[in-house]
């Protein structure tokens, strides 16, 4: 699809387009008493702003609990204040280095007096870091915020995994609000990726009520939402039930689970590391049984060879951010060859220090683009990084310099990877081409985005 072909589809744009820039502007305003500064497009830039919103979008990485709404926590919460008691006075992270004092979980919720207190704590965005970090804060320079980092990220999720952990009416919600974002934001197919043994004592029982939600979502708003069931790095003993449920679930359509995938960090790919052995054997399994995979690789420091291992080793056929790639030349080549898709997500990849930040037209994605990598723009866990899948789209075409033919190919290279069957993916692409798809929905409200 070039950007002629688009031109059909985007006919009308110019005339919504600056309304749509004075609605995210008024919802940002209204939704934050901080200051917002300028919204990511201004009337200059109207139509591109009616592009983002409006494209039909695939999302092939979003975490489900990174995108539960931190209002609606803080909502249920006082509505049932015994929950407090379910946050652990104490806690030790297993990212915690050695003499790092415990996360005093319950103190730090219990001072919150506001929605947005508590969504502060459950955000990771680097100017937020002071509610959690601040004797790290002291230590920087004045006007500096603390670098961000996976397991800075990986924290936020203490603060509200107690309130819905075994909650599974809440987690049906939870998971039928998301449909409706997705929906919101004209996103016509997603691939949510979760935990179920984070979400509850029975994970078949989490993983039920998940996809009950979603299905109701589905039904409601016409969209279609599929599963990727995930392992935990440092959970190994979780794996081998992750590739069974993953495999009895790979047919229970709508909502059916298309793949596998293994997160929050990449020590399990170190040799010598106890973590390794129940992921990979998870993976060998899953390549048996012919399921899809995809896994984390290349987001932290130093992790340019755990693509290599994520694609040779364990048979992945799309890499989660593998941003390190980005700079070795060999690898490239591996990820070109192999025809990998590399799942792209741009607000993560700087809040987790994923990519060191320096200017958005030197991001990995850049350097993807211009080798012709297939690649998706994703959201990744949206509430916690306090951002949306369209903003993605925003700074691919204003920070990143990309024009609308840049962005389509991405959308077309979604497609392309999505665990889907040929002819279901044929039916997306038409829906993509069809001018009637394309389309700015009045009840989007965006998130904050500070980029």
């Amino acid at each position: 699809m070039t950007d002629a072909d688009s031109s059909e589809p985007l006919v009308s744009l110019a005339m919504f387009g600056a309304v749509a820039v004075m609605m995210t502007r008024l919802q940002r305003q209204a939704s934050s008493s901080e200051d917002l500064g300028t919204s990511g497009f201004d009337e200059d830039h109207a139509e591109l702003e009616a592009f983002a919103r409006s494209i039909p979008k695939v999302e092939l990485h979003v975490h489900l609990d990174g995108a539960f709404d931190p209002k609606k926590l803080w909502d249920h919460l006082a509505r049932h204040p015994e929950l407090i008691h379910c946050f652990p006075v104490k806690k030790e992270l297993p990212w915690s280095k050695a003499g790092e004092p415990p996360l005093l979980l319950r103190q730090m919720v219990e001072a919150c007096k506001t929605p947005l207190d508590y969504t502060l704590l459950c955000t990771c965005r680097r100017r937020y870091q002071p509610l959690r970090h601040k004797e790290e804060r002291r230590r920087q320079p004045f006007g500096k915020s603390p670098p961000g980092s996976l397991e800075d990220m990986l924290t936020c999720f203490e603060f509200f995994f107690p309130v819905v952990y075994d909650n599974l009416v809440l987690l049906e919600v939870l998971a039928h609000d998301f449909v409706e974002r997705q929906h919101e934001q004209n996103a016509i197919y997603t691939e949510v990726r979760y935990s179920p043994h984070l979400l509850a004592k029975d994970a078949q029982q989490a993983f039920d009520a998940v996809t009950r939600g979603l299905r109701r979502g589905c039904e409601e708003y016409g969209i279609i939402v599929n599963q990727i069931l995930c392992a935990i790095s440092f959970f190994p003993e979780w794996s081998d039930e992750v590739v069974e449920m993953a495999n009895k679930f790979r047919t229970e359509y709508p909502c059916a689970v298309v793949g596998i995938d293994i997160a929050a960090g990449e020590d399990h790919f170190n040799d010598d590391s106890p973590l390794r052995q129940g992921h990979f054997d998870m993976c060998q399994k899953a390549k048996d049984l012919g399921l899809n995979i995809t896994i984390h690789a290349g987001e932290t420091p130093n992790s340019e060879e755990n693509v290599k291992t994520a694609i040779e080793n364990y048979g992945a056929t799309r890499i989660g951010h593998g941003y390190r790639a980005a700079y070795h030349p060999k690898l490239l080549e591996l990820v070109q060859t192999r025809k990998v898709h590399i799942e792209v997500c741009p607000t993560s990849s700087v809040e987790t220090g994923g990519w060191k930040k320096t200017k958005w037209t030197e991001h990995p994605a850049c350097v993807f683009r211009n080798h012709g990598i297939p690649m998706s723009l994703n959201s990744d866990d949206p509430a916690v990084f306090n951002t949306s899948l369209t903003w993605q789209y925003r700074i691919a075409l204003k920070k990143m310099g990309w024009d609308k033919s840049d962005v389509l190919k991405t959308v077309e290279d979604s497609v392309n990877a999505a665990f889907l069957s040929p002819e279901e993916k044929e039916k997306l692409r038409t829906k993509i081409r069809d001018k009637s798809t394309w389309k700015l929905l009045p009840s989007f409200s965006d998130r904050v985005h500070y980029e």
